[in-house]
């Protein structure tokens, strides 16, 4: 089969979430719920949440704010047991992903140039659970990176992940 007709074949309809058991659903459930919840409160506290990433020293705090919420509401959606269509749940991983890695490099950034005595909060949940940035924090990040990397590992073995044949 030539990769021309690959590439006509793929459908987009849903396809049915990757087969867990329901302890790895529900391990991968609470990661989208904080992500959700990181989303709403920075939605809720927009003035604020902008602040604290112009304070990070990011330029165009508004366009950085409306991403990241987009980005971690995006990334989400896959962490539920919800019919997907296969890109939708491919470009949700992608938006989790750098969700998550932002939050790790703003904060290992934040704290070895020395910044975070300034600041103070590190924008989580906007102004909701306002946390010094700190060694606290960065280990905060590392934990939300990884636990989305070994959600997405065990997704990865769906169909969900790899092209139709």
């Amino acid at each position: 089969m030539s990769a021309k007709s690959n590439l006509t074949n793929w459908s987009a309809r849903a396809v049915n979430p990757p087969k867990l058991t329901d302890q790895q659903w529900g391990t991968v459930g609470i990661a989208g719920v904080v992500l959700i919840i990181m989303a709403i409160c920075q939605i809720v506290s927009f003035n604020d949440f902008t602040d604290v990433l112009s304070g990070l020293g990011l330029s165009g705090p508004n366009v950085w704010a409306a991403i990241i919420i987009v980005a971690e509401l995006w990334g989400s959606a896959m962490f539920f047991k919800i019919r997907l269509s296969s890109a939708f749940r491919m470009v949700s991983a992608i938006a989790a992903f750098l969700a998550s890695s932002f939050w790790f490099i703003m904060n290992i950034n934040l704290v070895s140039d020395g910044l975070s005595s300034s600041a103070q909060n590190s924008g989580y949940f906007g102004r909701y659970l306002a946390q010094s940035p700190s060694w606290w924090t960065v280990i905060e990040a590392t934990i939300l990176l990884l636990w989305v990397l070994y959600n997405l590992d065990l997704m990865r073995g769906s169909l969900v992940f790899r092209l139709r044949k």
